[in-house]
């Protein structure tokens, strides 16, 4: 196993350099794929053992094919696809599940040569299962991936055990994502930053996000903008604190801009400028891009960065308070705790931070004669209705799965719109039907302190629903647009020529 660790990290290594040259799906396969492939032992000259393009018959008169299927004894025991590097692989179209029930092979791998992703059919015999049942990323190979690749190697591949093994972890995946589930019903959800500032200061910044707010997760040491492009297709992201400076000039970083705006998911972007630079002529060709939240002009200061993180996000610096201070109005106003608690003495966590307190928290802190703590108020601000209420069924919820509505009021989906969804469940109606909105919040949210809660923060009234609808048509139309818009970035990337 020493051998592949050794071999995967040189490989990673090789690729952070490789795939700035990369510009179509076959450069992927030669320069990305092929080398993972024979990492595992395959000889990727051999037809006997890597067959590209195989072709898996239907009928008498047709057939399709796999980009690559690894064969022992002349039958297939994987087959691969393969996408671009740059494609996302949740929004591309997975065509192994019409091929894999017509081929004799037990193991599916999906991959841009950056993410791999494993399938089996678990679930259904010769059906290929929904969710893979082991992911990895080539850039960030942990012991434990190493551990279950070397599973793959081929003088080690025993299909029988990868089988059996396949089994345990989408067990063990069901488990922690239920467990996952149970936390983020206690937890608001730790911000993702990325900063891709001038190295001069890149790393005081990232450092005095990390002091103020405990709650977030910076990454930063971008070293141009492909390494970028990469961690934006490939990681989650909430804001993107980017320079000016990276780009040669304005029309560069404006048209940057609106390719990112339809190639990822929805995050924010704050831009800092040159005190030189023409900032009517950027807000001007920024107006049509929704993700720019504002600019800074350089110089700045840390105190500024902080003010937009605490309006993106509703966050402010933590401050330590006496736990038998703490009283009940506190906790109903919303009180987060700003680091992990753990239990005196031991290597166990009490409370975790980002979890929103409530009376056992207290008492539990009391238990353990932990007199003080660091937190954060006034999250609501940006709290969803199922965090608030801790709803034990929310990801059933109307207001959970109704993506159009996301963003409305600052909420996750319809977090923070519940009021206007019809039929929403456990504290909010039971599932009940009502024939309006109106009747909705009249019979249910009047006595609801979630409901009160998003008054105050909107002044004492709620946005008519004409305005949720409108907010709706904007994010199915971006939907709509995203892969259209994105095909389009990526054949530029592909096409332009080198420096």
């Amino acid at each position: 196993m020493m051998e592949l660790a050794e071999k995967i990290k040189a490989l990673s290594g090789e690729i952070r350099q490789r795939y700035d040259f990369v510009k179509n799906k076959e450069s992927t396969e030669i320069a990305l794929i092929l080398p993972f492939i024979k990492s595992l032992g395959y000889d990727v000259f051999d037809p006997s053992e890597v067959v590209p393009h195989y072709s898996i018959a239907v009928d008498h008169q047709q057939s399709v094919t796999v980009d690559y299927a690894l064969l022992r004894d002349g039958q297939p025991e994987i087959i691969i696809e393969c996408k671009h590097w740059g494609m996302n692989l949740d929004m591309e179209r997975n065509s192994l599940r019409e091929t894999f029930p017509l081929s004799q092979a037990k193991i599916a791998i999906l991959t841009n040569g950056i993410i791999y992703r494993f399938f089996t059919d678990a679930e259904t015999e010769h059906q290929l299962d929904k969710a893979p049942f082991f992911e990895f990323s080539i850039l960030e190979v942990s012991d434990t991936a190493v551990e279950t690749l070397d599973k793959f190697v081929k003088q080690n591949f025993d299909l029988a055990n990868i089988l059996t093994v396949a089994k345990e972890m989408k067990r063990e995946k069901a488990k922690n994502a239920a467990l996952n589930i149970l936390i983020k019903r206690r937890k608001v959800s730790k911000k993702e930053i990325f900063v891709f500032l001038r190295e001069d200061i890149a790393a005081p910044v990232s450092w005095s996000l990390l002091e103020y707010y405990r709650g977030i997760t910076v990454a930063s040491g971008y070293y141009n903008l492909r390494s970028l492009e990469l961690v934006l297709f490939t990681r989650r992201c909430d804001l993107l604190i980017i320079d000016e400076c990276h780009f040669d000039d304005i029309d560069a970083f404006c048209e940057f801009m609106y390719h990112i705006q339809y190639s990822n998911v929805s995050f924010k972007v704050l831009a800092i400028m040159s005190s030189t630079t023409d900032i009517e002529q950027v807000r001007q060709l920024l107006s049509q891009c929704d993700i720019v939240i504002d600019i800074i002009i350089r110089p700045f200061t840390i105190r500024r960065l902080y003010s937009y993180i605490e309006d993106a996000f509703g966050v402010k610096k933590s401050f330590d308070v006496g736990v038998k201070a703490i009283t009940s109005e506190q906790l109903k106003r919303g009180l987060v705790a700003a680091e992990n608690v753990y239990v005196p003495g031991k290597d166990e966590h009490l409370i975790e931070c980002g979890v929103v307190l409530d009376d056992e928290h207290v008492r539990e802190l009391i238990k353990f004669n932990i007199s003080k703590i660091k937190v954060h108020k006034d999250v609501y601000k940006f709290i969803n209705c199922w965090e608030f209420t801790k709803c034990k069924d929310f990801e059933d919820c109307p207001s959970f799965i109704n993506v159009d509505a996301d963003g409305f009021l600052d909420g996750v989906n319809a977090g923070r719109a519940c009021m206007y969804i019809n039929a929403t469940l456990d504290m909010c109606g039971g599932g009940r039907k009502y024939k309006s909105w109106e009747e909705k919040i009249k019979v249910t949210c009047q006595n609801c302190e979630f409901y009160k809660m998003i008054l105050t923060c909107n002044d004492g009234k709620i946005p008519p629903s004409i305005k949720l609808m409108a907010h709706m048509d904007k994010n199915i139309f971006k939907r709509k647009s995203m892969e259209s818009a994105r095909n389009s970035f990526m054949k530029k990337t592909i096409n332009k020529p080198k420096p």
